[in-house]
């Protein structure tokens, strides 16, 4: 009876789905992986909120307004749980009181 467990535990674990990606953990990344993980995360050039929502960035990331790069994945919601603030680049001089 043991053997016949360890037979279907070991078949089990040969269609399992995550054996592939265990394989896959020991190869070396490419090029092109490397060069995309170098900007990783990737940042956010201007100010966001918390209370910011995928809403309010598909307003200029879904059609490229005024220039906002274009999402490859609008459908994405949480632009936050991978993009992080970068540093924000002004685009006005700063106003001065005289």
């Amino acid at each position: 009876m043991g053997h016949l467990i360890r037979l279907l535990v070991v078949a089990l674990l040969m269609n399992s789905p995550a054996l592939p990606a265990l394989a896959q953990a020991d190869e070396v990344p490419t090029e092109q992986e490397i060069r995309q993980a170098e900007g990783e995360p990737p940042v956010i050039p201007h100010r966001i909120h918390d209370t910011d929502t995928a809403k309010d960035c598909l307003k200029c990331h879904e059609t490229g307004k005024k220039g906002a790069p274009v999402t490859p994945h609008p459908e994405r919601k949480a632009c936050t749980q991978c993009h992080v603030q970068g540093e924000v680049k002004t685009t006005k001089p700063a106003k001065t009181k005289r």
